[in-house]
Formats: C-alpha cells, structure tokens, sequence
C-alpha cells in the first residue's frame, strides 16, 4: 500500500513537471532578415486561451504558408534558422509559441488541447490573407502535436514530422524505462498511468487521448517523417510504429531514418539532404 502511494505521489509530481515546462523567455522583437517582414500575431484557442506568435512574410509573398512548431521546453524563437530556410523557397512562415511555451497561455497537454490550437492558427492564416497552400512541420512535441491534428484538420497540402513520438503513454514509459535500472523498468507502466490519472483529476486533461497515431489513421494528408537513428529521447521505433499505424488507410506516407542524426537535428546533420527532401515533399502536393 505504502509502495502504490509513493509511485501515486512521484506520478503526480511527474505530470506536473511536464505540463509546466520552464517557460523560456521570448526576445521582445521578432529577429529579421533582409527582405523580409515579421510581426508579432495572436490568437484565441477554442478554450479562450491566448496564443502568440510571429509571422514572417517573403518580400515577394506567394500562396504558400507554412507553420512551424518547436519542441517541448522550448518557443518559437526555437524555429526562426529554420524558418529562413522556408522564406528564402518563397513561402510565409508563422512560428507560434505552443500552449504552455514562450508567451502563449495554458498548459501543454501533449496533442490534447494542441491539436484544436492548430486549427484555431489555420482559420487565422485564411483569414488574414490569400493561402489556398498551408503546410507544416514540427519537430519533437510539435511533430506530434501536427499528427495529432490530423484527427480533424484536412487543410494541409502536406506535413513533415521530426522525432514525433507514437503516443503519449508510450513516449512517458519509454523515458522513464530509459532512467531505471535493469529489473526495476517496469514500475515505469504504473508510474506513468499513475501520473495521467492526477492529470486527468487536477487539470481535466485525459493524455491517453494524446496520439501522432491516431491522427495517422484517420488522414488522408501526405505526411514525411523523419527520425535520426541516433535519436536517444524519442527512438526511432516510435516512427516505424507511426508508417505503420497508418496501415491501408491511403495516406501518402514516407520515412526518412538518418544515419548518425540524433534528436530533431536532421537539418544540422544532413543540411543539404534535408532541404531537398522537405521542399519535394511539399513541392511535389
């Protein structure tokens, strides 16, 4: 008895952490570059929640937009190098804080909530101005947090995700797995469901819902992953299990494993490769 409430109470702790991130500071003035525009952007999430962003525009704008989405712990300022990478093949590029990050409001549940908060990002982009082409990527909790929109969101030309993990109980097991002895590894089942009970009590947020896979299944939107074969926060494994969770279901879907690539920087390993693929990819759609 005494053993279940102490995995309960570290669980508890644990959930916290996650949904609370450190919130890193955003600079007060979006970095820019020649040629180019920026402008700080908001909107309302379906929960009333205040999301921020920036917007960047090419000097000669064309109907492609893209959005970017960063990791956990981390904000938009995460996407700008990345962001210029996009400007220069003409495309505008919005880079948001996610909830729970930088200056947007709320508490990161992981795709829960996320996944309304991309939609709530589209309507502002058609909106605003002339994007019949929307595309996006995301790396790490934004990787997932764009498959997992994919649930409802059908407006993508097409997506590439980075280190998305499968889902959420299965990224928490394999990270807590990852710190335990040999022989002890399975306290991390109880431990995580532990913590996704509290959360579900405290915050109302059920992160079992949380799910790069579920959104694969039900899309129809073309979606390139990529997972470096070095990657020791989020296995590979969560993206061969992603190829196949989408099974029959007719989504276009491709791998890219990146040999000696660890977390999310495929783009720092292979910077020539990368650029070729991803803007195929969406050039191809």
């Amino acid at each position: 008895m005494l053993a279940s409430g102490v995995v309960f109470a570290l669980g508890a702790e644990a959930a916290e952490n996650a949904m609370r991130p450190p919130r890193l500071p955003v600079a007060l003035v979006c970095p820019c570059f020649s040629h180019m525009h920026c402008e700080s952007v908001a909107v309302a999430a379906q929960d009333g929640k205040r999301l921020r962003g920036w917007y960047y525009t090419p000097e000669i704008p064309s109907d492609k937009t893209i959005i970017l989405l960063h990791g956990i712990g981390s904000n938009r300022q995460d996407m700008v190098a990345l962001g210029y990478l996009f400007l220069r093949h003409g495309y505008s590029v919005l880079e948001p804080d996610l909830r729970g990050h930088g200056e947007s409001e709320g508490l990161a549940t992981y795709g829960v909530l996320e996944e309304g908060d991309v939609s709530a990002w589209l309507d502002w982009m058609i909106r605003t101005g002339n994007h019949p082409q929307i595309y996006g990527f995301g790396a790490s909790l934004g990787a997932a947090v764009l498959l997992d929109s994919l649930k409802h969101e059908a407006r993508f030309q097409a997506v590439v995700a980075e280190s998305s993990y499968y889902d959420f109980p299965s990224i928490a097991e394999e990270r807590i797995a990852r710190m335990l002895p040999g022989g002890t590894k399975w306290i991390s089942s109880p431990f995580v469901s532990a913590g996704m009970d509290w959360a579900r009590w405290h915050d109302g947020v059920d992160l079992r819902q949380a799910s790069a896979a579920a959104g694969l299944k039900s899309t129809r939107v073309p979606v390139l992953l990529i997972h470096g074969l070095e990657d020791h926060k989020t296995s590979p494994e969560n993206s061969r299990r992603l190829v196949a969770a989408a099974g029959s279901n007719g989504t276009s879907v491709r791998l890219w494993l990146v040999p000696g690539s660890g977390h999310a920087d495929a783009w720092k390993t292979a910077p020539a490769e990368f650029e070729s693929r991803v803007i195929a990819w969406f050039t191809n759609r």
